[in-house]
């Protein structure tokens, strides 16, 4: 089995799983007991715990396994979501997510540095970036059919969505035992604290990657779509509405996988489109509340979603294409400990501003507009600081797999 096919079916069964929980998450957690306010709450000490744990996590996936750090995520997505099944309240809600994030960390780094250096090992390192876009075609699909389950398995009980998230996770740890083997391991093989001490030195020392940590900062703002697109549009479509919503949502990143795998972007440009892609989720954030009626708002949703969808691999294209072999998922995971700061900041400063404010359209909206015009703003800053500059040379043109 390639290590391409391998690194895609892991992917698609930790996605599969989450892809259930996508429509009604924030539903569930309201049926559970909390306000808008506390999904803000709880959703913003997901992020802090994931900056905590990413670094220990990434040293130990390039300092002992990181088919082991693997393992480890997948075993903490399924304990994360059987807490989820039987949680109730804030705290119950608050420590499910916390066992999550804690699987997200140790899958942080370790999952893209497998596939970097598997990939390397082959002498297929320029293909990266067309692996990155493939996984999120991948990705995309997946959670349209999962947020499809999810809204079904909802009318039943909010309670059952996490049912998915424990079959495919525990899944996902016993194809890891059996297929991950050493083809994705450091080609050098260093110490925990030789490969903090190299990534440190590495970041300090490149324009580049303190860039596109920015660039990852202000991202974060789209995390207010994350939480509250389901309340926002539930009342416009109903809870079984939602599937057909994210269903038109998710698809619009079937062409941005597309058109990164195919678009020869040297990697001299890549900067250059990461930026374009901080301008179309914003333009589509801001307009989603501002735009009368729901066709128009779903279509406002349709260049969030383009934008976000070109994002993901481009950044972690440019990350890889930037760092050595024996440090790559430390890296990684300090690149995401203070990338994500934003996905922690936001949620909070929007639990602070609208704690005692109705959960109502008109607050979600408000909320949208300010990140919306954030992410615009903050896009033409790092067009103007953008990076120039041409990396070791990885500008193969992408081939299918």
């Amino acid at each position: 089995m390639s290590a391409t096919r391998i690194y895609y079916t892991f992917s698609a069964l930790i996605g599969m799983g989450l892809g259930a929980t996508v429509t009604v998450y924030v539903p569930f957690l309201l049926s559970i007991g909390l306000t808008l306010g506390q999904v803000a709450l709880v959703n913003a000490l997901f992020w802090a715990v994931i900056i905590v744990s990413e670094l220990p996590t990434g040293m130990l996936a390039d300092g002992r396994s990181r088919a082991y750090s693997l393992k480890a995520g997948a075993v903490f997505h399924a304990i994360g979501g059987l807490s989820y099944l039987l949680a109730s309240g804030i705290w119950g809600a608050l420590f499910s997510e916390g066992l999550i994030a804690i699987g997200m960390a140790f899958l942080s780094g370790a999952q893209q540095a497998w596939i970097a250096d598997a990939l390397e090992r082959e002498g297929r390192a320029g293909q990266l970036r067309h692996v990155f876009a493939t996984e999120t075609i991948i990705k995309a699909a997946l959670f349209i059919i999962g947020g499809l389950g999810g809204s079904l398995l909802a009318l039943i009980s909010y309670r059952l969505i996490w049912v998915p998230v424990i079959v495919t996770s525990l899944a996902a740890v016993v194809f890891g035992a059996i297929k991950m083997d050493g083809q994705g391991e450091p080609l050098e093989r260093i110490g925990e604290w030789e490969a903090f001490a190299k990534s440190w030195q590495h970041l300090r020392g490149s324009r580049a990657l303190k860039w596109v940590v920015g660039a990852l900062i202000l991202f974060g703002a789209v995390v207010s779509f994350n939480h509250f697109w389901t309340p926002y549009f539930q009342l416009k479509v109903g809870t079984l509405g939602l599937s057909w919503v994210w269903a038109i949502i998710y698809l619009t990143c079937l062409p941005a996988g597309l058109l990164v795998r195919r678009l020869p972007v040297k990697t001299s440009h890549e900067a250059h489109h990461i930026v374009l892609a901080l301008l179309l989720t914003g333009l589509g954030l801001l307009l989603i509340p501002l735009t009368g009626g729901l066709l128009l708002s779903i279509g406002a949703v349709m260049i969030h979603e383009f934008g976000r969808g070109l994002f993901q691999p481009l950044t972690d294209a440019f990350v890889h294409h930037r760092v050595s072999s024996s440090y790559r998922a430390t890296f990684g995971s300090l690149q995401s400990l203070f990338g994500r700061v934003g996905f922690a900041v936001v949620p909070l400063v929007v639990w602070i501003t609208i704690r005692d404010a109705p959960n109502t359209p008109g607050t979600i909206g408000t909320v949208w507009i300010v990140c919306g015009s954030f992410l615009l703003v903050g896009s033409v800053f790092f067009f103007l600081w953008r990076i120039r500059e041409t990396p070791p040379s990885l500008d193969e043109a992408p081939k299918d797999d």
